[in-house]
C-alpha cells in the first residue's frame, strides 16, 4: 500500500466524513469510502449471476439477458454493473456528473471493487477510462469515467491509462435509439497509443451502460488497435 494510501486510511480513523449521498451526519466514524446506511439499504443494488453484455441481473436459461439477446455481438467478453440506473443510484450518478460532486467517486467504485473478482476482470493489465471530447471536459472540468477509473486502479492496484481519446464532439445520446447511438458515435473515438493497447486486457470504465453503444464504440477501437480482449464495468445499468 502507498504512503497516500495510508495516510488516507489514517484520516479515515479520526474524521467524520458526511454521507456523501445524502449528507447525514454519520455518529460512527463515517468515511468518504462508503455511503451511510441508510442509503445503503435505498440503493438498487444487482446481485446474482451477470449477463455478460451488460452487467444486470441475468434470469432464465440463456447466457445473455433478454435485451442484449437481441443485439448484435459485443466487442467485449464480460460485464458488470453494480446497480439498476433507478432511485438513488440515478440521484448519485447525477451528483457525479452534473453537480461537481467528485467526492461520489470513491464510494461508487468501492461498491463495485469487490465485484470484480472473476478473471476476466481481476487479470487485466490496465483499467481504461470512456474519454470526453475536450470541449465537454473544459466545460466540465473532469471526466467522471476517469474519476471511476482512477480510483478503481488504487483499489485493484492497476495502472490507470488514457489510450482512448474522443476525436470529434457528439450530440447527447438520451434521447436516441440504439442505431442513432452507433450512428452518432462512428469515427468519435480513435486511440491514443496503439503501442499500449495491444496485447493488453483491458477493463473498460464508464459510468452507465443503456444500449452500450458508447461502450461498443470504444471497445471496438481497443480491440482494433490489438487488445488481447475487453472487459466493462459500469456503475449503473438503465
Amino acid at each position: 500500500m502507498k504512503f497516500r494510501d495510508k495516510f488516507i486510511n489514517l484520516i479515515d480513523l479520526f474524521w467524520e466524513f458526511p454521507c456523501p449521498l445524502c449528507g447525514c451526519d454519520r455518529q460512527h466514524g463515517g468515511s468518504p469510502n462508503s455511503f451511510c446506511s441508510d442509503c445503503l439499504e435505498q440503493l438498487p443494488l444487482l446481485h446474482g449471476k451477470r449477463c455478460p453484455g451488460c452487467g444486470g441481473e441475468l434470469e432464465g436459461i440463456f447466457g445473455f439477458c433478454s435485451s442484449c439477446l437481441k443485439m448484435p455481438p459485443r466487442p467485449w467478453i464480460n460485464a458488470m454493473s453494480i446497480m439498476k440506473m433507478e432511485g438513488l443510484a440515478e440521484k448519485a450518478i447525477y451528483k457525479l456528473k452534473f453537480s461537481g460532486s467528485t467526492c461520489m467517486a470513491r464510494p461508487l467504485t468501492e461498491l463495485g471493487a469487490p465485484l470484480l473478482f472473476a478473471p476476466d476482470f481481476a487479470n487485466a493489465d490496465m483499467i481504461v477510462p470512456v474519454p470526453l471530447h475536450y470541449t465537454r471536459q473544459l466545460l466540465r472540468s473532469y471526466n467522471q469515467s476517469e474519476l471511476l477509473a482512477k480510483m478503481l486502479s488504487r483499489r485493484m492496484h492497476k495502472p490507470c491509462c488514457r489510450v482512448l481519446k474522443k476525436i470529434r464532439p457528439t450530440i447527447r445520446q438520451a434521447t436516441l435509439s440504439r442505431e442513432e447511438r452507433l450512428k452518432n458515435l462512428r469515427g468519435a473515438f480513435a486511440a491514443a497509443s496503439k503501442a499500449q493497447i495491444s496485447g493488453k486486457k483491458i477493463l473498460l470504465v464508464d459510468d452507465v451502460i443503456t444500449t452500450g453503444a458508447t461502450l461498443h464504440a470504444c471497445a471496438e477501437v481497443l480491440m482494433n488497435n490489438g487488445a488481447e480482449y475487453v472487459t466493462v464495468f459500469t456503475v449503473a445499468r438503465r
